[in-house]
């Protein structure tokens, strides 16, 4: 979808059930004004900055923010990534599944920010291996300039069928989620796969932050995945935790008891899509 940026305070990306945030800009003094569990988790964040965010403070001081540079043709001043590491009493020493993209194209005046939270055994090599490729598959894409929505279909297809041809990497039941924005001029593109979130906050009258979804979660109980799935011969339903309580739903083989995958899309997951 693309909406418009102008009054755009915050632009917010997290993965599910995660204390992780991401800082965006402040734009002009123009746009300014207000406008009104499954058995075990899938994916464990760290506990410090992602890999590969460059120019953001390790320190544990908030990053200092850019000063705006009115010639650089961007609505977006600063930004920045953060990934902590949530809580897993199963596994403490289980990798950071988590990918951060922040990356610039000075020839089209783009900004282009994604976040994956991987899951599986090699979660983690299925998002850094998307993240590796995409901004620059994406911005040499020949309608990036023109047709950010398609470019970023080719681009996110192309990726993942680069994934599941790597032997190296196990995909039957190894996958991540996809949340992404592009930022051009006063609109921003949005692509979503899975239930990662990219979110819009802005300043209420209180003086504190109020955010609001800009992408849909797929969650295998949404009535319209889960007849999607039903029509294709998977089922649907949650697992019970040893306190009797329910967890999310996740969708199954219609023979097996497989995968149980906790989101109704992803890139990656062969078992799942089959």
């Amino acid at each position: 979808a693309s909406i418009p940026y102008q009054l755009f305070n915050y632009l917010l990306m997290s993965s599910p059930k995660a204390a992780s945030t991401s800082t965006s800009p402040r734009v002009t003094n123009d746009a300014k004004t207000e406008i009104g569990q499954a058995r075990r988790r899938l994916s464990v964040l760290s506990e410090k900055l992602a890999e590969g965010v460059d120019s953001v403070n390790l320190d544990e001081s908030p990053p200092e923010e850019a000063a705006p540079d009115a010639s650089s043709g961007f609505i977006v001043n600063s930004y920045g990534g953060y990934s902590k590491k949530g809580y897993a009493p199963y596994n403490p020493k289980k990798k950071n599944q988590d990918a951060l993209i922040m990356a610039e194209d000075p020839k089209t005046r783009s900004l282009f920010f994604c976040v994956m939270d991987g899951h599986g055994e090699d979660g983690d090599k299925v998002s850094q291996g998307i993240k590796a490729k995409f901004a620059n598959y994406l911005f040499k894409h020949r309608d990036f300039a023109t047709d950010i929505k398609s470019a970023l279909a080719e681009v996110i297809d192309k990726c993942e069928k680069e994934i599941l041809r790597e032997s190296s990497i196990e995909t039957d039941f190894s996958g991540t989620t996809f949340t992404c924005a592009v930022i051009r001029n006063n609109k921003c593109t949005l692509a979503n796969i899975g239930d990662s979130r990219t979110s819009l906050g802005f300043r209420n009258a209180a003086g504190g932050v109020t955010a609001i979804g800009l992408t849909d979660d797929h969650k295998p109980d949404l009535p319209a995945e889960k007849a999607r799935i039903e029509a294709k011969g998977g089922r649907v339903f949650a697992v019970e935790y040893d306190d009797g309580v329910d967890g999310p739903a996740r969708v199954w083989l219609g023979h097996m008891d497989v995968p149980g995958l906790a989101m109704s899309r992803s890139l990656g997951d062969v078992v799942a899509h089959s």
